[in-house]
């Protein structure tokens, strides 16, 4: 598949570079832009902020990535044994591992993809790295963030971005015994957490790729 051919697909699919504005806008209204012969879909999450998906043009086809998350820092074998029970379940896209032991989607088709292959092919995307990001976050980077719940109450921080991580609080256990779930001093927000949000001084997973 060449590029041409490429960039004409997404544009049936996605109403062009720009998205159709009056289409779904996590897929339809998303547009794409092309850098150095590959086309870069954004497709904005709950989660996690975006997910780029790069369509890579080959010979007889056309290879689908999107970064997810960086190598998990604990509990391997739990986190690769959920994305490999998700494997099991999709069709065309699975997770996979690069050299790094980044955690990547990825998938490889043929010239015969259609427009609305590809609607179904960023919808998965979308639900995948967008579904599992918390839980992979939870599970591989539990310390992190326990450390950073800590480091964030003892200052009186903001613990905005760990909405979503409720259960890995100092006190989360308290809570529970006590039958009342643990509150934060920070208003209710997207449970979304960004790069710069977990363990000052420690590698930390990214909010988006």
């Amino acid at each position: 598949m060449t590029l041409e051919q490429l960039t004409a697909l997404l544009d049936a699919a996605l109403g062009g570079p720009d998205g159709d504005p009056d289409g779904d806008p996590d897929v339809t209204g998303t547009g794409y832009t092309v850098s150095n012969g590959i086309a870069v879909v954004e497709l904005p999450g709950e989660q996690r902020l975006k997910t780029n998906t790069l369509f890579i043009p080959q010979d007889t086809g056309v290879r689908v990535e999107a970064f997810v998350c960086r190598a998990v820092e604990e509990n391997h074998a739990d986190v690769y044994r959920m994305l490999l029970q998700h494997n099991r379940k999709t069709a065309g896209i699975h997770y996979t591992l690069d050299n790094n032991s980044d955690i990547y989607l990825a998938g490889q088709f043929t010239d015969a993809l259609t427009a609305d292959d590809v609607q179904r092919i960023l919808g998965t995307v979308l639900e995948l790295a967008d579904g599992d990001f918390n839980r992979i976050l939870e599970r591989g980077f539990e310390s992190s963030i326990r450390r950073e719940w800590a480091w964030r109450l003892d200052r009186g921080e903001s613990t905005r971005n760990l909405a979503a991580f409720q259960n890995l609080r100092p006190d989360a256990g308290d809570a529970a015994e006590a039958g009342a779930p643990a509150t934060s001093s920070a208003p209710a927000v997207p449970p979304t957490v960004s790069a710069a949000d977990i363990t000052p001084g420690a590698p930390v997973p990214p909010s988006a790729g």
